[in-house]
C-alpha cells in the first residue's frame, strides 16, 4: 500500500457474507454496521503476501499501528483502512477464520517515544485486504 491515512475497525460479526469471495471476485465490499475510527500515532504499516500452496492461493494481510487506547478485543475485530490515494480495504470476514489481534502495551521513552497500545492485526485467509466501501464518521 502506498501509505496508511486511517484505520477502523469494526465487529466481524456486523459484516456481509462471503467477503473472501467476493475479494477473488474484485467486488467492492459493502461495510454496513458502524465503524469506530482509530486514533493512530506515529505511521502504521499494512501490507498483504499471496502464496500458493497446494493449487490454492492464501492472503496473509498484516497491519501494524501504535494507539492511546485499548480495542474491544473481546470481539471479533475486522479493520478498514484507507490508504493516502482513499482507497478503503478490509481485513476481515463474517466468518473464520477471524483476524488474529496481538497488543503489546508500552510505556515509551522519556525523549518522546510514543506511550499507547502496539497492534499487530494477521488475517490469514483465501483472499485478505479485500477492497470495500465503508462510510467514515469522524470521533464527535
Amino acid at each position: 500500500m502506498p501509505g496508511v491515512k486511517s484505520i477502523g475497525c469494526v465487529d466481524c460479526l456486523k459484516l456481509v457474507d462471503n467477503v473472501a469471495l467476493r475479494g477473488i471476485c474484485r467486488m467492492p465490499v459493502p461495510v454496513m454496521t458502524d465503524v469506530q475510527m482509530v486514533e493512530v500515532f506515529d505511521e502504521a504499516e499494512c501490507s498483504c503476501k499471496t502464496e500458493r500452496d497446494n493449487r490454492q492461493n492464501t492472503d496473509t494481510a498484516s497491519l501494524k499501528f501504535l494507539a492511546p487506547e485499548l480495542l474491544p478485543i473481546h470481539l471479533h475485530l475486522g479493520f478498514v483502512v484507507t490508504d493516502v490515494n482513499d482507497k478503503q480495504y478490509l481485513i476481515g470476514a463474517k466468518e473464520p477464520p477471524y483476524p488474529q489481534v496481538k497488543v503489546e502495551q508500552r510505556c515509551g521513552l522519556p525523549s518522546g517515544d510514543g506511550a499507547g497500545f502496539f497492534y499487530e492485526i494477521t488475517h490469514i485467509a483465501l483472499k485478505s485486504l479485500v477492497p470495500c466501501t465503508a462510510t467514515l464518521y469522524p470521533e464527535t
